[in-house]
């Protein structure tokens, strides 16, 4: 395996994401270059990347809390089309995502397992570099045919 050639992959399958067309070909030629044996890696390289990424926006922030992130992954989210709506205790919050771009994408051209390993995975990623004193849970995905992500975050 060519471990840069798959980290170029990677990223442009990520940012391809509103794109069925583009996102389409970059998987096709994954599944031909690496095929499934790469799945291991490819979930630790986004592991990495992401838990690394989100600890450099936790510093940048003034707080890492519950608000910090909904403030921060959430409203991101809600500006690229994302629909949701969120219950909030002092402590902890519940999403319940009922539009997602990467979902409506990924379903659109059948590919619904490589949502799942090219975003989906980052989500436990971004609460560990936000603050690894947050709780996360999920159960349930738009991206496997339920009628919401249920995203649960609490601090410990």
């Amino acid at each position: 395996m060519h471990e840069e050639e798959l980290r170029e992959l990677i990223t442009e399958i990520r940012a391809a994401r509103s794109n069925p067309k583009k996102l389409k070909t970059l998987l096709n030629k994954y599944e031909n270059e690496f095929g499934t044996q790469a799945e291991k890696r490819v979930l630790e390289i986004i592991a990495e990347d992401t838990e690394k990424s989100w600890v450099g926006i936790a510093e940048e922030r003034e707080n890492n809390d519950i608000q910090g992130i909904l403030d921060t992954l959430w409203e991101s989210f809600e500006r690229v089309g994302g629909e949701f709506t969120v219950k909030r205790t002092k402590d902890s919050a519940q999403i319940h995502c009922t539009k997602c771009p990467m979902a409506d994408t990924y379903l659109k051209i059948g590919k619904p397992e490589y949502g799942l390993i090219f975003h989906c995975s980052t989500d436990p990623h971004i609460v560990a570099g936000f603050n690894p004193k947050m709780e996360f849970r999920i159960t349930k995905r738009l991206m496997t045919g339920d009628e919401c992500c249920n995203h649960y975050y609490r601090l410990k």
